[in-house]
């Protein structure tokens, strides 16, 4: 820098300057300080820092021996420094006043266009820094709006769905029973809670015949959409089925289920079944007799105790022509019957452990039967899962009580 001046200019110069140091971290101006000297760094690293008017800052440029630093505050009226000035390692510098820096351009004119091209340099460059800056937040922004516009149109699409979902629930619940069938020395309930917005589990109550009535609990595999239309299309072949054999005089749970198999084995889609039993009540006698298509084994309290009724039989929709099995029993009077989903025995607890036919069993036998039965095994799911359990599964009830003095 002052190599062009004469030698006794040199000499003077550096009899003026004073030796200055600074510790690392320490900030040795602050930017809109007033001016007052002319510094060269003779050892160790500064940075130049601009404020952006928040908590943020950006650093303009780094300064090593032999760069100098000041020289605007200096040459503008104002005076006040442009920038903030912090050192990144220990600093010493040479530092000349305001007074003798402006008595060093008087009387050497080619040094002050040596200091005003090297600060063109320095503006050329901190205003390139600052385009460059602006066309990467300039990116950023046009891609957080691009991801912004994404996020929203899959916002309306899932509120689309869950709009569509909710019509989808309602639709659903309408088709199942609104009421449970009212007949002399008979109670029912039915008790239906699907884990998602729609349901793979079905119920039904079916008037077949003066003094004949099906019962029918179903549950297809998988969850969601897809389960809730098969559980639809199942329940609505169920229903057909049985209407046409009742006007036909003679009801056959087997051979309702091995028709209804039939019909769904062709189009149901790949790894999906459903489990159903299917049951008539001769509303007179208490006669049961029911099919089971793979599903949970229903159980009856009598006066002895309680106990599953078993019958053989492949779910519905698995392979095409296949028989079932029918079984019979009878619900004397104050007997009851318990028919439900899997939502129930596969309910897991924090620890993983699963709520269980036993348990359930023992659950059954700790209590003294009726309708509030129900209630009763939602209270003993609810203290077995703990307060933080998300349903995992459909869960559905199906409950018939024949009144003991009737």
């Amino acid at each position: 820098m002052f190599a062009a001046l004469p030698p006794v200019e040199v000499e003077q110069i550096a009899n003026t300057l004073r030796l200055s140091k600074f510790t690392a971290g320490e900030v040795i101006f602050q930017e809109g300080d007033p001016g007052d000297r002319f510094s060269v760094i003779v050892e160790g690293q500064i940075e130049v820092i601009k404020a952006l008017g928040t908590a943020e800052e950006r650093v303009l440029s780094v300064l090593g021996p032999g760069d100098y630093l000041g020289e605007m505050s200096l040459l503008f009226t104002d005076g006040l420094r442009s920038a903030s000035v912090r050192t990144r390692t220990p600093v010493n510098l040479l530092e000349m006043t305001r007074q003798d820096f402006e008595s060093l351009l008087d009387r050497h004119p080619t040094f002050a266009i040596r200091i005003l091209r090297e600060l063109s340099t320095r503006l050329r460059n901190s205003e390139n820094m600052t385009i460059r800056d602006l066309q990467e937040k300039n990116r950023q922004l046009t891609r957080a709006y691009q991801e912004l516009q994404a996020a929203q149109a899959q916002l309306i699409e899932k509120e689309k769905i869950e709009q569509e979902l909710q019509v989808a629930r309602r639709i659903q619940e309408s088709s199942l029973p609104k009421e449970v069938p009212v007949y002399p020395g008979w109670e029912f309930a039915a008790y239906w809670q699907p884990a998602r917005a729609v349901s793979g589990d079905f119920y039904d109550f079916i008037a077949l015949s003066p003094g004949k009535l099906g019962l029918i609990i179903g549950d297809v595999t998988d969850k969601g959409v897809p389960a809730a239309l098969v559980m639809a299309t199942t329940r609505s072949l169920i229903r057909f089925a049985a209407l046409d054999a009742a006007v036909e005089g003679q009801v056959n749970p087997g051979e309702i289920l091995a028709k209804v198999n039939d019909m769904l084995c062709p189009d149901i889609p790949p790894g999906m079944f459903v489990t159903c039993l299917f049951s008539v009540l001769d509303l007179a006698s208490g006669q049961l007799i029911f099919a089971n298509a793979g599903h949970n084994l229903p159980f009856q309290r009598t006066k002895g105790g309680l106990r599953e009724l078993r019958a053989r039989g492949m779910p519905l929709g698995l392979l095409p022509t296949m028989n079932y099995e029918e079984s019979e029993s009878t619900l004397d009077l104050g007997d009851s019957l318990l028919m439900f989903s899997d939502g129930l025995v596969e309910a897991h607890d924090s620890q993983g452990e699963m709520f269980g036919t036993p348990m359930l069993q023992r659950c059954l036998e700790s209590h003294p039967g009726g309708l509030k039965i129900v209630e009763f095994l939602l209270g003993d799911l609810a203290e077995f899962t703990g307060p933080n359990w998300e349903q995992e599964d459909d869960l559905t009830f199906l409950s018939v009580q024949r009144a003991a003095d009737y």
